[in-house]
This record gives C-alpha cells, structure tokens and sequence, in this order.
C-alpha cells in the first residue's frame, strides 16, 4: 500500500503526455543501424521512457480483514517490468522499455505504461535481465541496446560504439596475431550481431585452412574479457584479398 509520504513526493512525470520525447523521435526516424543506434544511446539518459506494468492478481487478505501489502511492486516498476523481459534473437532476456504509451499498447494492451528515467531502466536490466533492453518490442524496428550501452546507461557514463573504439582494432590485432591465413582486420557495425570484425584472409588459401582460421579466431576473441566489456555481439566475416 502507498504510505502518505509516497504520495507527497513530487511526480517529475505529471505533465507527460505520453508521446515520444522529441530528440528521441528523431533519433528513431534515422535509417540506418549505426547512426540510428548512436544517436538512440546518446539521447536516452536525457529521456523518459516508459515501461510496461501488468495489473497483478489481488494479493489476498490478512488474518484481520486487511489487505496483503504489495507496495513493492507498485514501488518498483522498472523491477516489474523486467519481469516481462522479451527473448533476443541470441536467447538472452531484454526488459522492454517504450518511447511512447501508443508504441507500449501495440506491444501488449493490458499493460499499463508507467513513465521512468532511463536509467532506473537500465539499471534494472543489469540486476534483473541479461543486461539488455528493446526499445518499441513491437514496431516495425525495434531496437536491442547490448550490455556495454546498458551499463554505461545503468552508471551515467558515455558508451562508445565498437566501431568507434579507437582502441579496439588492437586489442583484436593482438588476440588474433599468428592464426594462418589472416592477413588483417576492420571493425564495422554488423549486419546479424552489433558489431561486425572484417577479417582480410589470404585470397588464395583454401577454403578449408580459412575455415579453420576462423574458428580459431572465434575461439580466441571468446576468451578477451575486455572484449566483452566493449562489445555486446560480434559476427566474424571473411573478406578475401590479393
């Protein structure tokens, strides 16, 4: 139940209509992925967004004829929400944020929308989901933000893309120097996973020694824990060269 100070405090949120912030609708009316993506993760911690809360069955009543608290999850709607985490293409769980109440009902009807400050969202992905979020599950083009833009929402820091990372292309030089066949790397956004690594291979290898050049290369980047800080997925792909 909501005690008397809950309701004294202020709602940052009473004059919400309920539409999309305006800088983050024009970040989602950008075309491509990377732009789009950036443009998304950088005006998030500026933004409200909204998460959806599902009317929860009556919690029963005390021995004395009162009602079973369950303020904490009127409390908690971001904790709520992540429990109605969706599946990622790669089967990890991202908890649903929405950039308006029209985007959240196409989503699920039922639930109701309750307006939050970016990161309290995040910051419920990371202790509550696999540290992702997707913003409009339901639109035409939702978009997944991977565990390195989450946490840097979840802490207030600013997320730097991969292709970006100027320090990047030599951490992956290091860990893939001496794998046969490789002749270089470049790092762009990807087509299937966030984050694409272009591996130049020998353009007259055969196909079964740049196979196993590339397993290889899997293996290895797997096992870069500062990889894993800096990317959320990777898709390796060959580019044959002279």
């Amino acid at each position: 139940m909501s005690t008397a100070q809950d309701k004294l405090k202020p709602n940052p949120f009473a004059n919400d209509d309920g539409k999309t912030v305006p800088a983050l609708a024009e970040a989602l009316d950008l075309e491509e992925f990377a732009p789009r993506l950036e443009a998304i993760v950088n005006v998030l911690p500026d933004s409200r967004v909204l998460v959806p809360v599902l009317a929860h069955d009556h919690p029963g009543r005390t021995a004395d004829g009162g009602v079973v608290d369950h303020a904490s999850q009127d409390k908690d709607p971001c904790k709520a929400a992540a429990m109605l985490a969706v599946e990622a293409p790669d089967g990890r769980a991202a908890m649903p944020i929405f950039s308006s109440v029209e985007a959240l009902m196409n989503w699920n009807p039922k639930a109701r929308p309750v307006p939050v400050h970016t990161q309290n969202a995040a910051i419920a992905a990371v202790a509550e989901a696999d540290s992702l979020l997707v913003l409009d599950a339901a639109s035409d083009r939702p978009m997944l933000l991977g565990r390195p833009a989450v946490n840097a929402l979840a802490t207030g820091e600013r997320w730097t893309a991969p292709w970006r990372d100027e320090e990047l292309p030599t951490i992956v030089a290091r860990a893939l120097a001496g794998i046969e066949g490789l002749k270089g790397i470049q790092i762009t956004p990807g087509r299937k996973a966030e984050t694409a690594i272009v591996i130049a291979v020998d353009g007259e290898a055969p196909r079964e020694l740049i196979s196993a050049a590339l397993n290889e290369a899997s293996q290895r980047l797997g096992q870069i824990e500062e990889l894993q800080h800096r990317v959320d997925s990777i898709e390796l792909i060959p580019a044959r060269t002279a």
